[in-house]
């Protein structure tokens, strides 16, 4: 806790930042390309492999933004620590 009017808000200023921060980085982490939610204008056999590739680009994706998401994790763990708790 930090003592003090000025020093007390800055701390709260920073940390507010650091939840604004983490947000924006799990949004954009989680965010699917919009392409990836386009339903193919095929028949239901056509459909399938489409579909199929989608989820494996979704995978793929989901795999090279996974650092993103562990790098969330610690910095709420990392503040945690600290008594500082973000849900």
């Amino acid at each position: 806790v930090a003592v003090g009017g000025d020093k007390s808000a800055v701390l709260s200023n920073v940390i507010e930042e650091l939840v604004r921060f983490r947000t924006k980085v799990r949004h954009y982490a989680l965010a699917l390309p919009e392409a990836a939610d386009a339903v193919p204008a095929e028949g239901a056999a056509g459909a399938k492999e489409p579909k199929q590739e989608q989820k494996e680009k979704r995978k793929q994706l989901m795999r090279e933004r996974k650092p993103l998401l562990e790098a969330c994790d610690s910095l709420r763990g990392d503040l945690a620590a600290f008594g500082i708790h973000i849900k």
